[in-house]
């Protein structure tokens, strides 16, 4: 018997995957509609015949690069694994024996209890061992530098990215405080050779946020898909190269590490997520959070380090109140021990105002609803389910009437579950940070009521069986919250694709959590909210009242349209679609579902979506009101929430 014979694969791989009819062009049709041209790849083997095309060279080099991604799960610095990782790979042979304190038993030099404060108290230390190793100096790798430097993309396309990083993108998370980097980076522009180790490592921030960018691009303001006929593709290959191999250069010359190199290590890991890598994202945060630590951003210094601008001091506190949002998020989202154990302390909460002062504003700014996130996280730190406990009702119960007592009722005007909208107009961001703080208020009441979907009621008494139901309407009316959060959000950025996580994830898990909950035929049945205490504050309550089996189903319909049509961009909404088609066809099979489903012929392809099962086209509007011209020296003058968001992006690429 003849082997059977393999056939040959002609489609890409993108296509292959998804078992697309691929025009075997390069880039293909599909992936032209993607935008993204630097997935095309095809199977380099001699069973297959990849075609020919006068763009070999330039697909040959971004499928090294994709196989180097690939193989490492990432495309940033140092694989993604931490920096402990990393240097645990060096053999303690190779480099000269440690001879400092704080290398050789490990002790943090910030410590104010432990041996090295003894040592500092005895013998008056400094706060730095005499036969510490000090930084290498920088003339020794200056070669090394200018061969990074030669790598990256031209001043005006990084001017670019820059401007819209600040106008479309940092509203996000605010991980840099716009004023400082804009002067800091029209100083570095001017820098023909880096003098120092700052603009070294400044550089690489800057190269991390360029490429971050990328990954926002086009969108509905800037339909560009080249900015000064480079390809965005080409834009992200060169960052991340030169900015990979700058950042292991600072790592040899300054092993402790800087508060840089939090910042641009944690836009490594927001960029992973950007492309649906979350566990990279897991590694990159361990990373940064790590540096953090290691340079005492955790704690308060500002009786340790009297000679440190205030500015700086603040800024330590914001970057490392992001780190412990996104960790926070992580443990409850992922059910894992949190890699930074405790709260944060309100000594160590940011305290001066940075944004534009606006008249009867009541203290809004830009990072308000960062700590507004630090306090919800706070909370469930301090109230939440010990890891790996088992689910008491009752407890979840008093839970969320805590929530509702201690937090909700205390949220300023501007941010309350019915807010107050006067200063939207002079914070054009505040109504887009509002939804995520929203939304991330319901994903944490999912997080408190999730484990009753798998808790049998069967051996509870009648009473808690009661409860246990409630609690049941209760996640899915917090999770249709999460929704409509979701639908909102989604049209203040422009109703359109993107690649925002905060949009994907939410939506994928509130819809899987509806599906789960529709698998019980008993569900929603007729129970009232039977909670042990009333409270004046209850947002669950009325959407618990009305709720129905239907309107859980046409949310999950929704969710999985938005999913497939953000899929055409997005590989985190791609594989979050397909699954969710899978679930939804368990929900009608469990139902006797072909009444209920719109498309009965053919469930594994969308039964639920409204379109048919294929995503609608989508048309990226385009902008011209606005004056291009807007130059670096004019953003140093505005905060994030002052930047002009009808800007023409795509004239001003085209003036590039």
């Amino acid at each position: 018997m003849q082997p059977s014979r393999k056939r040959k694969v002609s489609s890409c791989i993108p296509c292959y995957t998804r078992k697309q009819k691929c025009n075997r062009q390069y880039p293909c049709n599909h992936c032209t509609r993607r935008r993204r041209p630097e997935d095309c790849a095809y199977y380099p083997s001699e069973d297959t015949q990849p075609p020919s095309n006068p763009l070999l060279q330039t697909r040959n080099r971004h499928n090294e690069y994709d196989q180097r991604s690939s193989q490492n799960r990432n495309v940033s610095l140092f694989s993604f694994d931490t920096i402990s990782e990393l240097e645990n790979m060096r053999s303690p042979t190779c480099s000269a024996m440690p001879s400092s304190l704080t290398d050789v038993f490990g002790y943090s030099e910030d410590s104010q209890s432990n041996t090295i404060a003894l040592v500092r108290m005895v013998n008056q230390w400094d706060g730095e061992d005499q036969n510490r190793n000090r930084q290498a100096p920088l003339s020794q790798c200056d070669s090394e530098i200018h061969q990074c430097l030669d790598k990256i993309p031209d001043g005006p396309i990084l001017d670019f990215l820059v401007k819209y990083f600040v106008s479309a993108v940092n509203w996000m998370d605010q991980l840099v405080h716009i004023p400082w980097i804009l002067n800091e980076y029209q100083r570095w522009r001017i820098v023909e050779i880096p003098s120092s180790l700052f603009e070294v490592e400044f550089a690489v921030l800057i190269l991390r946020i360029c490429s971050y960018t990328t990954e926002y691009l086009p969108s509905p303001s800037c339909t560009i898909e080249r900015i000064r006929d480079m390809s965005l593709a080409d834009i992200r290959y060169s960052c991340d190269e030169a900015a990979d191999s700058l950042a292991e250069i600072c790592l040899r010359l300054n092993p402790k590490g800087s508060l840089l190199r939090v910042q641009h290590l944690a836009f490594v890991g927001l960029k992973a997520k950007c492309q649906g890598f979350m566990k990279d994202f897991q590694s990159a945060l361990r990373s940064a959070i790590e540096v953090a630590q290691r340079i005492g951003a955790d704690k308060d210094v500002s009786s340790d380090v009297p000679d440190m601008s205030e500015l700086e001091k603040e800024t330590r506190r914001r970057i490392f109140c992001n780190l412990y949002i996104w960790d926070s998020y992580l443990s409850r989202q992922l059910d894992r021990i949190p890699t930074i154990p405790s709260w944060i302390q309100p000594e160590n909460m940011p305290r001066m105002r940075l944004g534009t002062d606006i008249n009867d504003a009541h203290g809004l700014e830009e990072f308000t609803e960062r700590i507004l996130q630090v306090r919800l996280a706070n909370f469930w730190r301090s109230m939440g389910p010990t890891l790996g406990s088992t689910y008491d009702i009752v407890v979840a119960q008093e839970r969320y009437e805590s929530l509702c007592g201690k937090f909700l009722t205390t949220l300023p005007s501007a941010f309350a579950l019915q807010p107050n909208k006067q200063w939207d107009e002079r914070l054009p961001m505040l109504a887009k940070q509002r939804e995520v703080l929203f939304i991330s208020i319901f994903e944490s009441l999912c997080y408190n009521f999730r484990p009753a979907i798998l808790l049998d009621a069967s051996h509870l008494p009648k009473y808690k069986q009661v409860l246990l139901s409630s609690q049941r309407k209760a996640l899915a009316g917090a999770a249709l919250q999460v929704l409509q959060g979701v639908s909102r959000l989604h049209s203040l950025i422009g109703g359109t694709q993107t690649r925002y996580t905060g949009i994907i994830q939410p939506t994928f898990e509130a819809a899987v959590l509806l599906v789960s909950l529709c698998m019980d035929q008993s569900f929603p049945g007729d129970v009232e909210n039977h909670s042990s205490r009333i409270t004046k504050m209850d947002p669950l309550s009325a959407g618990m009242a009305n709720l129905t089996w239907a309107d859980c189903m046409d949310a999950i319909r929704d969710a999985l349209k938005l999913l497939k049509m953000l899929a055409e961009v997005s590989n985190m909404a791609d594989v979050g679609a397909q699954s969710l088609v899978k679930l939804i066809g368990k929900v009608a099979k469990q139902a006797n579902g072909a009444s209920q489903m719109e498309n009965p012929s053919k469930p594994d392809d969308g039964a639920f979506s409204r379109t048919g099962g294929s995503s609608a086209e989508i048309d990226l509007p385009e902008y011209s009101e606005s004056d291009p011209t807007v130059s670096l020296a004019e953003l140093v003058s505005m905060a994030a929430f002052d930047v002009d968001m009808n800007m023409n992006w795509d004239a001003l690429a085209s003036n590039i």
